[in-house]
This record gives C-alpha cells, sequence and structure tokens, in this order.
C-alpha cells in the first residue's frame, strides 16, 4: 500500500493482516510513500512491515527494491491495493516470479486517458479484487477476470462508559446532538459542503456538534472556512484518531459527504457500532444503504444534506432503528470473518497456479 498512516484503506490492511494469522497467512505488509502509526499497530500484534519511504513522484527504481524484497522474503502472493501500488508492485512480482492479486478500491482512479491506458495493459497481471460490484462492472473493460470481495469489519457493542468517555473526549457535554465524519482531509471528501450543512443545521438545531477525524491537505484551508461560516466553536478537528471506537461510540449521526468512494470504511465501521449514517450515492454508497441502515443524499446538495441530518435530530426513535438495521446488515454481508476468509481462500488459490518468471533463478519467490 501507499502509507502507514491512519485511513480506510489502511485500516483495512491492518485489519485483514492480523485477522488472517489465525487462518495460517504471515504477512508483510510494506508502505513505499511514508511511515505512521498503522505500522505501529500492526507490529503489536506480531505483523511484520517495511517502510520505504520513496517519497512523491515516480520512481522505477522501486520495482526493483519490491523484487530484491519478494525474493528474499520468499513471499507466496503480493496484495496490492490502489493503483500506484499496483503500478510498482506487479512488475515487480512478474521479475520475482510471484502469484499476486490487486484490489481496486475506487474506479475513480481512472479518471483520465493516460490512466485508463495504463490500467488496461497491467490488468493482466494480477487477480483483481473489485470492492463494490459496481467497481467490477467498470473493470469489465479491460482485460482479465475480476471478482468481488466486499469490505468487512467486525460488529462492536456499545458500552455506555466507552460511549461516555468518547463525548467527553469531544467536549460533548449535556444532550448535544453529535455528527462524526472519519474521512481524509481532502477534496473527494467535500467537507466544504458538509461545513455548508452543519452551518445550517445550526440554525435549526442548535445543540448539533461535528466531529472531523482525519488529516490531510485541506487542513487549514477547511478550519477556515469553518470560521467564515461562524462555527468553529462547534466543530472539533481531530486530526488522526488512535482510538476510532470511542470516537464512534460518541457518535448520534455518522456523516459522509464525499464526491467519489468506492465502498467506504468509516460507514461500515459506523454501522458495526449501530450508529445511523447519512451519506452521498456515490460508489458503493447506494447499494450499501439501499440495504437499510442510514439515509442517501445526493451529492454536492448541502441542504439536502441538512435536511436529512436535521430529520434524524428530530426523530431520534427513526435514527435508533436505522442503527439496530445498520448493524444486521453489518453482520449478515459485510462481517470481517467473510472478508477474511474470502481473501485467504483466494491466497491459497492462486499460490497453487504457474506463474511464468522473468529471468531470475528456481528459488520460489525468494
Amino acid at each position: 500500500m501507499q502509507y502507514f498512516a491512519i485511513g480506510g484503506l489502511e485500516r483495512l490492511v491492518e485489519r485483514l493482516s492480523i485477522e488472517s494469522r489465525s487462518r495460517g497467512v504471515d504477512s508483510l505488509v510494506i508502505a513505499y510513500l511514508e511511515d505512521g502509526p498503522i505500522r505501529a499497530a500492526l507490529e503489536e500484534q506480531g505483523v511484520r512491515t517495511l517502510a520505504l519511504e520513496s517519497g512523491p513522484g515516480l520512481h522505477p527504481g522501486l520495482i526493483w527494491r519490491l523484487r530484491s524484497v519478494l525474493r528474499r522474503e520468499q513471499i507466496d502472493v503480493l496484495h496490492t491495493h490502489h493503483l500506484g501500488p499496483f503500478i510498482y508492485g506487479a512488475p515487480a512480482a512478474v521479475l520475482a516470479g510471484c502469484p499476486r492479486v490487486h484490489t481496486e478500491h475506487s474506479h475513480e482512479l481512472y479518471d483520465n486517458t493516460r490512466r485508463k491506458l495504463l490500467g488496461a495493459m497491467m490488468a493482466p497481471l494480477a487477480e483483481v479484487v473489485a470492492v463494490t460490484p459496481e467497481i467490477s462492472e467498470f473493470r469489465k473493460r479491460f482485460p482479465g477476470r475480476c471478482r468481488v470481495i466486499t469490505n468487512g469489519v467486525p460488529l462492536h457493542p456499545v458500552e455506555p462508559s466507552m460511549r461516555a468517555r468518547g463525548r467527553a473526549l469531544l467536549d460533548a457535554e449535556g444532550d448535544r446532538f453529535v455528527l462524526g465524519c472519519a474521512a481524509r482531509l481532502s477534496p473527494e471528501k467535500n467537507h466544504s459542503g458538509l461545513i455548508q450543512a452543519f452551518a445550517q443545521l445550526r440554525r435549526d438545531e442548535p445543540r448539533s456538534l461535528l466531529a472531523c477525524a482525519g488529516d490531510g491537505p485541506l487542513a487549514e484551508e477547511l478550519r477556515s472556512e469553518a470560521a467564515r461560516a461562524g462555527v468553529s466553536e462547534h466543530v472539533r478537528w481531530l486530526g488522526s484518531v488512535q482510538n476510532m471506537d470511542e470516537f464512534y461510540a460518541a457518535l448520534d449521526v455518522c456523516v459522509l459527504n464525499s464526491t467519489r468512494e468506492g465502498l467506504p470504511l468509516c460507514l461500515l465501521e459506523a454501522m458495526s457500532f449501530g450508529i445511523p449514517v447519512v451519506a452521498t450515492e456515490v460508489g458503493g454508497v447506494g447499494e450499501l444503504l439501499a440495504q437499510g441502515g442510514g439515509i442517501l443524499v445526493p451529492s454536492k446538495e448541502p441542504m439536502v444534506l441538512s435536511a436529512a441530518l436535521r430529520s434524524l435530530a428530530a426523530q431520534p426513535e427513526l435514527a435508533k432503528e436505522l442503527g439496530r438495521a445498520g448493524k444486521s446488515i453489518i453482520d449478515e454481508r459485510y462481517s470481517i470473518d467473510q472478508m477474511v476468509d474470502r481473501y485467504v481462500e483466494l491466497y491459497h488459490e492462486i499460490a497453487k497456479k504457474p506463474f511464468a518468471r522473468v529471468n531470475v533463478d528456481s528459488a520460489p519467490c525468494a
């Protein structure tokens, strides 16, 4: 993957690596751009890690560094996430004669001609997994097979003490109506539109508070936008949050205002806590919430988003009903065990297939 920073994809890789250990899979998790707290969390659970810290920009030499790692560590299967790691990882695995799996978390990465061409050229180099049927349908335009393995999360009972600790950390006293957004502070998450919606909600529901977990390039700009909207005192910018359990437990509603998504882990996590969600109908979000658990709103419509949030503030019983429905959906269709079992089965399947080796000796992925 790219980073050891805290994010949805990174937390998914963390859980997959940890949970697959009990199924006999020993993982080495590699990030090639920058180090971060996910690395320490993995190592505390006995998962090996490697931070290459190559920095931004193109690094063709990274292919050879990865090839050496694959051979030295005798890796049986290379699993890449997102386009960047695929660009470096797939050729390295070919050179090492190592089977490979690639997971696509969003087809929006192929939003220009060069990336589409690159994706088409490299698609035959791996067994491709899509996290939603929509992404799988998009991938049909490229060569190679694509199967769907949806993201999964563990179920979480919310203890009153955990909720109390979480709300205390947010300084959410009394009957504050707490909205939470767990997302990188980057353009596609559209926190700007969320601030507009929240400012309107504050006029109608003055007990509202917004907590944003995540960091990113727009941090200072968004703080300024909140100030201009007059809601700074009611927005908590938390940065990278280590204890996400307490964050979710503190919420009344989880909100995501993205303009593009795959299958966002933050919505699955909130639903696993029994928290109702309000999210824009992009990527796999529409299919997820069509099953229940929350309210769908159109993208880039802050007033519609505000109205949906207001409806849950005014109808606590509806919010509870949506929360219960969401938790049942996670248990039935998006559990961590289902996801891990399917990936482990895939690892064993492709490890048995013959893969061509290019200019290397006969040692297995050494």
